[in-house]
């Protein structure tokens, strides 16, 4: 084999291994952030409470309850379902404050746990 020959022989597998290197399989969480919403269990103690721990309770809990609201436990959680609060502030209807307060709307897929839940009838566990 000529020196020639040789040197393209190593720009060959130089690029091969360059190309073959570089394949992944990532998937769509990994290379975008996009995680799919998972809606086959959706209670309060599966997944809104922890939502509206995030996101609420900072300002609505047992020591601050601005408004008379509290997303601390479930039991008060019922009062602002029941009267049609939560489904308006979260989905930022006429008429409601939008929340989280001062802060943009809740992420596509948490609005869509909590209205699932809402329509569900807001189930504890």
């Amino acid at each position: 084999m000529d020196k020639l020959s040789i040197g393209r022989a190593a720009i060959i597998f130089t690029f091969l291994v360059s190309v073959f290197s570089s394949c992944a399989f990532n998937s769509e969480e990994e290379l975008y952030g996009i995680v799919e919403c998972d809606t086959t269990i959706v209670t309060w103690e599966h997944n809104i409470k922890e939502i509206l721990a995030e996101n609420c309770v900072r300002c609505h809990n047992e020591d601050l309850h601005y408004n008379d609201v509290r997303h601390d436990t479930y039991e008060h959680e019922l009062i602002v379902v029941n009267d049609g609060r939560l489904n308006g502030v979260v989905n930022h209807l006429p008429g409601y404050p939008q929340m989280p307060y001062q802060l943009p709307q809740l992420p596509e897929c948490e609005l869509l746990l909590i209205n699932l839940w809402l329509e569900r009838g807001a189930p504890e566990n």
